[in-house]
C-alpha cells in the first residue's frame, strides 16, 4: 500500500498541469492551425543583430536567471494562488494544514530549490540544490509589441525555429508542455506561458485535487504526509516558470526552462553539458547571472526583418546574409515584417531652435500672423 502510493505521488511529480487549461477544447481547437497543440512549432526569438551573431558564431542561445525577469513577481506569484485555492475549496483541514505547511512554504518562497539527483562521482542519489534559468520565445511571429521592445532603433531581427523539440539535444518530446533530463542532472522543461488568473487556479486545484485523493486513502496522515508534500513541491516548481501577470499577454510567449544544480554552475570547465558559456552580462546598471546552452542550428529556419527596414535589398539584410554563409548556415528563409512601421525621427535640437526663432520673428504684438 505504501509503495502504491509512493507510485501515485511520484506520477503527479511529474504530471504537466499546464494542460488542463486546454483539456475541454475540441481537436479542431487543439490540432488546428493555430490550434495549442501546434504552438510549440515555428517559435520565434526577438533579438538585436547583436544578439543574432553572437548566437550564430556561438551555436548557444542565452538563459538569464529567473530573479531578474521584467515581471518581479512571477517566481513566487504562484503562492498566493495556491493558498486561495487550498482555502476556498472543499478540502479536509488537515490536508490543508499539510499542504500550506510554513516550513514548506517557507522552502517554495526562496529562490534556491532542492532535488534529488545523482553525484557526479558515485552516481549515490543526493539531495542537490539547483538554479533555474530562462530563455523565452513567442509564437507571435510578427508582433508590434514585440518590434517595439526590440527594434525600436532598427537593428531587431526575429528567429524562427522550426520546432520546440528540435532546438535542443535530448528534449525531443513532441508535447508543447513536458519536461526531460539531460545530462549531469540538469532538467530541461518547456511550455505555454499562462497569463489568466483562472487558467493558473485550474491547473492548481488540478494538483490538489490529485493530492487530495491520495490523502484520502490512507488512514494517518503521517502515513502521507512527506510523499504528498514532495509531490506538491515537484509540481509547483515545475509549473511556476510559466505563471505570467496578464499585462504581458501581449508577449504570447513560450518558455524554455533549465534546472541547473549549482554544483555544476561552479565548475571551472565549460563546454560540457551543453553548457558552452556561464557569467553575468550587464543590463544598465544590473549584473544579470546568465549560461549560454548549446542549440542545434540546423532547427533555425527563418530570420524577419524589423519593419523599419523598407528597402527590398537593403543593407541590413545584405549585412545577415553575410553573416549566415560566414557560419555556414544554409536554408535559412529571410522575410521581410507584414507591419508598415514608419521610424519618427527626432527633429536635431538646432534647426528646432531655428523654427521657434522663426516664429517668434512673425508674432505680432496681437499675437497674429
Amino acid at each position: 500500500m505504501q509503495s502504491d502510493m509512493l507510485a501515485k505521488c511520484i506520477a503527479i511529480s511529474q504530471s504537466h498541469f499546464l494542460n488542463v487549461p486546454y483539456k475541454d477544447l475540441t481537436i479542431d481547437q487543439i490540432y488546428g492551425v493555430d490550434g495549442i497543440g501546434n504552438k510549440a512549432s515555428r517559435i520565434c526569438h526577438y533579438c538585436s543583430v547583436d544578439v543574432l551573431k553572437n548566437i550564430l558564431e556561438n551555436e548557444s542561445l542565452r538563459f538569464s536567471d529567473v530573479r531578474f525577469l521584467n515581471d518581479s513577481t512571477e517566481f513566487i506569484e504562484i503562492i498566493p494562488l495556491v493558498k486561495y485555492v487550498a482555502q476556498h475549496e472543499e478540502y479536509a483541514s488537515e490536508f490543508i494544514d499539510m499542504i500550506l505547511n510554513d516550513s514548506l512554504i517557507k522552502e517554495l518562497e526562496s529562490y534556491r530549490q532542492p532535488y534529488i539527483g545523482k553525484e557526479k562521482n558515485t552516481q549515490n542519489y543526493a539531495e542537490k540544490v539547483y538554479r533555474t534559468y530562462t530563455c523565452s520565445f513567442s509564437t507571435n511571429k510578427d508582433s508590434l509589441t514585440m518590434w517595439n521592445y526590440y527594434a525600436t532603433s532598427g537593428s531587431g531581427v526575429n528567429l524562427i525555429f522550426d520546432f520546440a523539440w528540435n532546438l535542443f539535444e535530448g528534449s525531443d518530446i513532441s508535447e508543447v508542455n513536458n519536461s526531460s533530463h539531460l545530462e549531469n542532472d540538469i532538467t530541461i522543461c518547456r511550455g505555454l506561458v499562462l497569463y489568466q488568473r483562472m487558467d493558473k487556479q485550474k491547473c492548481i486545484k488540478a494538483l490538489l485535487d490529485n493530492l487530495y485523493e491520495v490523502y484520502l486513502q490512507e488512514d494517518t496522515i503521517e502515513k502521507c504526509q512527506s510523499h504528498i508534500q514532495w509531490a506538491f513541491k515537484e509540481a509547483i516548481n515545475n509549473m511556476r516558470c510559466f505563471f505570467k501577470n496578464d499585462s504581458f499577454s501581449c508577449e504570447n510567449e513560450y518558455r524554455v526552462i533549465l534546472k541547473i544544480p549549482e554544483e555544476l554552475l561552479l565548475e571551472e570547465t565549460t563546454g560540457q553539458d551543453g553548457i558552452l558559456k556561464k557569467g553575468q552580462f550587464k543590463r544598465g546598471n544590473i549584473l544579470i547571472p546568465y549560461v549560454d546552452y548549446k542549440f542545434k542550428r540546423d532547427s533555425l529556419k527563418g530570420i524577419t526583418l524589423n519593419p523599419y527596414v523598407k528597402e527590398k535589398e537593403s543593407v541590413f539584410e545584405l549585412g545577415i546574409r553575410e553573416l549566415l554563409w560566414q557560419n555556414k548556415i544554409h536554408n535559412v528563409q529571410i522575410y521581410r515584417s507584414a507591419i508598415d512601421r514608419r521610424r519618427r525621427k527626432s527633429v536635431p535640437r538646432h534647426i528646432l531652435c531655428s523654427i521657434l526663432s522663426n516664429l517668434k520673428n512673425k508674432i505680432s504684438p496681437q499675437g497674429l500672423w
